[in-house]
């Protein structure tokens, strides 16, 4: 009789560690999907980011920034000056 008490035991206890494996296999998989669906946003926020920083670094909006925000005008011939330094004996 002792043996059928042991054999029952054996079969809840495992019966009950299989059960909780299985709910923390679902948990780690519910993880594990949100972690790559937000590995996924980081990624499409990365190459976002990059294609924005390429368009700030232009040339033609840095001109048109300094033209119409800062209000320089590119330099003209007349406008500059230009020293001379003599050599001392």
């Amino acid at each position: 009789m002792s043996r059928t008490w042991f054999l029952a035991l054996a079969v809840l206890a495992s019966s009950l560690a299989l059960v909780n494996a299985r709910y923390h296999e679902r948990r780690l998989f519910a993880q594990q999907q949100q972690l790559e669906r937000a590995s996924l946003k980081l990624s499409s926020d990365i190459q976002t980011l990059r294609v924005l920083l390429t368009e700030l670094r232009a040339p033609t909006r840095l001109d048109r920034v300094a033209k119409e925000q800062i209000g320089m005008v590119p330099i003209r011939p007349a406008e500059t000056l230009s020293f001379r330094l003599e050599e001392r004996p």
